[in-house]
C-alpha cells in the first residue's frame, strides 16, 4: 500500500488514516469530527486546486480545508 496526503488522492477512493502531522489543536478538532489515526474514510471530492476536500467518515460527510487535508497522511 502506498501513502499519500489526503489532498492528493483521487475522489471516491477508500483509505485509512496513517498519520496526522499537525499540532494538538488540529488533532483535537479532527477527533471531535470523528477523524483520527487508524480510521477508514472515503474521499468524496475536492473542489478546485486549493479548495475544500470532502470526505465521508462513518455516517458523517465533512468538508476539510485544503491545508488541513494536506497534513493528513493516508494509505490507499
Amino acid at each position: 500500500m502506498s501513502r499519500f496526503s489526503l489532498a492528493h488522492i483521487k475522489a471516491n477512493k477508500k483509505c485509512r488514516i496513517v498519520e496526522i502531522a499537525g499540532g494538538s489543536n488540529l488533532r483535537q478538532r479532527l477527533m471531535s469530527m470523528g477523524v483520527y489515526q487508524g480510521k477508514e474514510i472515503v474521499k468524496l471530492s475536492h473542489i478546485g486546486l486549493r479548495g475544500p476536500v470532502v470526505i465521508k467518515s462513518g455516517r458523517s460527510v465533512l468538508a476539510l480545508g485544503h491545508g488541513m487535508a494536506a497534513k493528513i497522511t493516508v494509505e490507499a
